[in-house]
Formats: structure tokens, C-alpha cells, sequence
């Protein structure tokens, strides 16, 4: 695989900073996962730093090249941590109620594949235009998705961070992406609220196009702790500039789908069912 990535955080004006952002590499693939812990909820910082953990030890767990069902891999990970998450929380001292949202990304052979719960957002740029962004689980984004506010209403609306889903609450829901081959110059940007608040879409090609990826997303974070003039959020983000040939569809993922936890356990049922019946015959 022929690409570079590049990760970075900052504090801003907030006490400290919840957000947290991982990569893990391998020869035939690359993840990576952002979370941004809830700040009115103790211990968000736990959570995001809990969901980075599991989602990079389930990647290194993989012993085959290849993942063969990337979206199973991506919302088993994500359940994962949400009980993990879930089951920490009331044995801390003093109990607490953790919480995060999520931004997985998964690449491999030319492909990328994405799963997110909450507002911590992916964008994916070709040629310096939006091709796909995910769609935050608030009501905001919802009317701006159906045409009731515009991008610039929705990022000024004052309940534009109010969470519908996240992980550590109730269980989520978690929105999966179809398969999406890469094209040379693709770039993938995930990213907490505290970036995308004060960065439109058209404006974050500037950055992820210089030569340097790491340099660019360091001007990204700092131009958007910059914009929120004293009152910035945690801003973090990680991005990966696809190098490569355009990739092949390999027909792992032909559409995208939202799952609950529980329709993810009795898929998981169904297979094993089968499985053993076949075994059988």
C-alpha cells in the first residue's frame, strides 16, 4: 500500500483535553480512530482513550492479510468498546458515566471502509471536492441533510453538539459506509467537532492538499483553534492521502447500514447457526 498519514491534537482553552485520535499500521492495511470524550460527562476522557485502546487491539489481533468483512470488524470493534466503556464507568472511584463519540476508519487494498457514532466526523476529498462526509446523530444535521438549514445554519445553531447517540449511554446505533475505492490524491480526514465548528468543507482541501500531509493538518488544528478566538474546543484530527493505483471494488461492503447492538449479536447468531449446520451436512 502506498500512502502517508498524519495525527495531531490540540488542547485549546479547555481545562484539558478529552479528545483522543490513534493509527495503527500493518503491510496490508491501515486504521484509524478518533474519539471525542463528552465534556459534560466526568470522565470523557476515559472513554475516547478506552475506545482508541480496543479498536487497536482488535486491528493487531487480525492474524489474516486481509479483513475479509470490514464492516463486521468495524462494528464489532465499536460494540466492544461501547460495553467496555459502559462496564468501567460505575466500578471507578466515584462512579462515573463516561462517554464519546466515535470515528473509526479501516483501508486496505485500495479501499476504504468507516463506521462512526456521534458527531466526530469523516470527510473524504478528491481532487479538492467533497465526495462523502458522514452525517453527524443530531437533530441539526438531520434538517441540514434534508435541506431545512444550510452548512452555515447548522454550524451556527446553538444545538448543533447536542447528541442523539454516543458510546458509554444507551446502546448506539452504529452507521456503517458502503466499500469506497480509492483514487490516487483521495484524502480521508477524521475529525472532532472542535475542527469542522469553524472549518467549512470547501476550506479544508487548503490544507490536507500541501505537499506535506502532517504540516497541513497541523495548519488545520491550529487555524481552527485560532477561529474559536479564546473559547476553542479539544481540536484533533487524523488524515491519510491515498498514493497508490486506484483501487479494486472487492465487493466486501456493497452498501452502507445502520446496526444496533442487538441486530449485530443475532446476525452474529444466524452465521454461527448456519455454520454448524453446514458442518453437519
Amino acid at each position: 500500500m502506498d500512502y502517508v498519514c498524519a495525527q495531531g491534537s490540540r488542547q485549546g482553552d479547555r481545562e484539558s483535553n478529552q479528545d483522543r485520535v490513534a493509527i495503527a499500521e500493518r503491510q496490508n492495511a491501515v486504521l484509524m480512530v478518533l474519539g471525542d470524550g463528552l465534556g459534560g460527562y466526568r470522565g470523557g476522557e476515559i472513554a475516547a482513550e478506552m475506545l482508541c485502546r480496543c479498536a487497536i487491539r482488535a486491528f493487531r489481533q487480525i492474524k489474516t492479510p486481509i479483513i475479509t468483512d470490514p464492516s463486521n470488524f468495524l462494528a464489532m470493534t465499536i460494540f466492544q468498546a461501547h460495553f467496555a466503556i459502559k462496564q468501567m464507568g460505575p466500578r471507578m472511584q466515584p462512579p462515573m458515566k463516561p462517554r464519546t463519540t466515535c470515528v473509526v476508519c479501516l483501508v486496505q487494498e485500495g479501499c476504504a471502509y468507516w463506521a462512526h457514532v456521534g458527531d466526530s466526523r469523516l470527510y473524504h476529498y478528491r481532487h479538492s471536492q467533497l465526495v462523502n462526509r458522514t452525517r453527524d446523530d443530531t437533530e441539526v444535521d438531520l434538517l441540514r441533510e434534508r435541506g431545512i438549514l444550510s452548512d452555515t445554519e447548522a454550524r451556527a445553531h446553538p444545538d448543533k453538539s447536542r447528541l442523539l447517540r454516543c458510546l458509554g449511554s444507551h446502546d448506539p446505533v452504529v452507521t456503517l459506509s458502503a466499500e469506497t475505492v480509492l483514487q490516487p490524491g483521495d484524502t480521508l480526514l477524521l475529525c472532532s467537532d472542535g475542527a469542522w465548528e469553524t472549518l467549512g468543507r470547501d476550506e479544508i482541501p487548503r490544507f490536507l492538499g500541501q505537499p506535506m500531509l502532517d504540516g497541513g493538518l497541523s495548519d488545520l488544528l491550529a487555524a481552527a483553534e485560532a477561529r474559536h478566538e479564546g473559547h476553542s474546543d479539544n481540536v484533533t484530527a487524523a488524515a491519510l492521502r491515498w498514493q497508490g493505483a486506484r483501487g479494486v471494488a472487492a465487493g466486501r461492503a456493497p452498501q452502507g447500514r445502520s446496526l444496533t447492538a442487538k441486530a449485530f449479536w443475532e446476525q452474529g447468531q444466524r452465521l454461527a447457526m448456519a455454520q454448524r449446520t453446514k458442518q453437519e451436512i
